[in-house]
């Protein structure tokens, strides 16, 4: 008779947190703030920097506001090539891996916690990124109205508001509702798994972004769901929105990548440049 096996003197430890969407948001960023910029893909970096880097030029923009500047990371690309960058986004742990980069680069620039619903600063700018999604989790129409007057608010006359949306009519009608994210090991050995669990609405006009999030440090093993609705924008919908707040369209990209065509069923992004009117209320010409 074969014994009873003995159990393993080793064990992980295991935490789960859930939240609603807004905690979660803080927590799931809290989580991984560390460690972000390994999971981004270097090509898709570089692209964006010569991307918003050829706007600038063609332009005339010397210095911007980023209002979800998450790690700074973009940003502090465009600072090293002379651009004056002003950094904002809602997660205060973000903002602290952002400062760190900064100093560790040798380089000085304003950054910090707030909302870009809300967001006021002492000063106008060339420009306005709002980039990565982030103004697709603003769902509820007061939220959007506020974000795109708190944008002119921010902006000189005649200055430029780059929004950079996800394409969901690229897959909305035959999503991929649960696959694997992220699978990442950093060079201390911690590894990070996430995976999706996405849904959408009958009318397809709001995707219901989830994620489980797994963290192990050695022994240790941190779960974590987050739960968050993103509205689901339209090239029609967004020319719109932009239009009631006084903007004008001048530009639409399908990626932040020099040369991406908007192409509604295809492109992996719907990047639109407008333009806020100057003083006399007119817009100028752009190039």
């Amino acid at each position: 008779m074969r014994g009873r096996r003995r159990s393993s003197a080793s064990s992980s430890r295991v935490r789960f947190s859930g939240a609603s969407s807004g905690a979660a948001h803080r927590q799931w960023y809290r989580a991984i703030a560390d460690h972000y910029d390994g999971f981004a893909n270097p090509v898709w970096m570089g692209r964006t920097e010569v991307f918003l880097d050829r706007l600038f030029r063609r332009h005339g923009i010397g210095n911007a506001v980023d209002v979800a500047c998450g790690t700074f990371a973009i940003d502090l690309r465009l600072a090293k090539r002379g651009y004056e960058i002003v950094g904002r986004d809602l997660s205060p742990d973000m903002i602290r891996v952002g400062r760190r980069a900064l100093r560790m680069a040798g380089l000085r620039a304003d950054l910090g916690v707030a909302d870009m619903r809300t967001l006021r600063v002492r000063r106008k700018f060339d420009a306005v990124l709002c980039l990565g999604t982030a103004f697709n989790y603003l769902a509820e129409p007061r939220d959007v109205r506020l974000a795109l007057r708190s944008f002119r608010h921010l902006l000189r006359p005649g200055g430029l508001l780059v929004l950079d949306l996800t394409n969901f009519d690229a897959f909305i009608d035959r999503p991929m509702n649960v696959r694997t994210e992220m699978d990442y090991r950093t060079s201390d050995g911690t590894r990070i798994g996430i995976f999706g669990f996405n849904d959408q609405n009958p009318s397809k006009t709001a995707h219901i972004a989830r994620f489980l999030t797994v963290v192990q440090r050695g022994r240790d093993i941190r779960i974590g769901f987050d739960e968050a609705p993103l509205k689901v924008w339209r090239k029609e919908g967004i020319a719109r929105a932009l239009a009631r707040e006084g903007f004008r369209l001048v530009e639409w990209w399908g990626d932040l990548r020099v040369g991406s065509q908007y192409r509604r069923k295809t492109s992996p992004r719907l990047v639109v440049v407008a333009c806020a009117p100057d003083r006399t209320g007119k817009f100028r010409e752009t190039p």
